[in-house]
């Protein structure tokens, strides 16, 4: 695709074939197909040692257990997940699994989970919050559904190892903030890349595309500046506007003056005479340090199934 086609999807005016329900395109048709933008590529997590890289592995592999189970093995799955969790979490988790149990029965299901990206929020020497791209497949006697969303995982260090403390399919009441001082200036640029990329309206449409270019680099900022004006043109022509709302950010490796950032945005896309239609967006930013600042070199959608 190109990438005023990538753009133009992002900011909601092209759908996806394949990537969720069909809708037809604010600005015409929706192309024929579309490649998955948000493959990830197995440099993630960094070097094997570093904190993100050991609380993403963990957080993966507790969440991934935690969100799958069969209601053949459903004990089991439940015994499984409670392995990779702090005593105190495992007890609460055990409840909630004897609540659910009599509905799994009753409706066969077999619920398989899979971690797509991660990367870390927050992190002190105690605990870490840790975002996840999750989608999930459910089979049930009335049929089977693929979702996609994020969850949060909390992880506490307890003797010489991470164990999930936390879980829920948002964000936790209680955040880990990130203080330590490079993670913290790469998620604060990356916020402000991904909020600007989501955002734009018909009438100060080439301002919003100006924001864009001044936090892009590289290949990145010359492929946007081509469909720049393409973009604009179509976005007046429709007299359309849309609103991101970054949710959560959160660094998935760091490597010297470059960096991976995961994103979760609400977005609201408004044409006259439709009603607004509202959706959440998986990002995923590679940043660059420059000499003045941390910039954005490429953002790809993670896509749902």
């Amino acid at each position: 695709m190109t990438r005023l086609g990538a753009v133009l999807l992002t900011v909601g005016l092209l759908a996806p074939a394949g990537c969720g329900p069909a809708v037809d395109s604010a600005l015409g048709e929706r192309p024929t197909s579309y490649p998955a933008a948000g493959q990830l590529r197995s440099d993630l997590t960094g070097g094997s040692g570093s904190l993100e890289a050991q609380l993403v592995s963990r957080s993966a592999a507790a969440v991934e257990r935690a969100l799958s189970y069969d209601h053949t093995t459903y004990a089991a799955d439940t015994a499984a997940a409670q392995a990779f969790m702090t005593p105190a979490f495992a007890a609460r988790w055990a409840d909630v699994a004897a609540r659910l149990r009599p509905h799994s029965t009753e409706s066969h299901a077999r619920v398989r989970a899979r971690v797509v990206a991660a990367g870390v929020s927050g992190a002190t020497s105690a605990r870490a919050q840790v975002l996840l791209f999750v989608d999930r497949n459910l089979r049930t006697t009335e049929g089977s559904e693929a979702v996609g969303g994020y969850a949060v995982a909390t992880l506490s260090h307890r003797r010489g190892s991470w164990l999930l403390s936390g879980l829920g399919l948002g964000l936790p009441r209680q955040q880990v903030p990130e203080r330590r001082p490079v993670p913290a200036t790469v998620l604060a640029a990356a916020t402000a890349v991904a909020d600007a990329y989501q955002d734009i309206d018909s009438t100060h449409a080439r301002a919003d595309v100006a924001r864009v270019l001044s936090l892009a680099s590289g290949g990145f900022r010359r492929d946007y500046q081509r469909a720049a004006g393409e973009l604009v043109q179509r976005v007046v022509a429709a007299r359309a506007s849309q609103d991101g709302r970054v949710i959560a950010t959160a660094l998935s490796s760091l490597r010297g003056g470059r960096a991976r950032v995961l994103a979760v945005m609400e977005t609201t896309l408004r044409v006259p005479g439709r009603e607004p239609a509202r959706r959440l967006v998986r990002l995923e930013l590679a940043m660059v340090r420059t000499p003045t600042a941390w910039l954005a070199r490429d953002v790809r959608v993670v896509p749902q199934p």
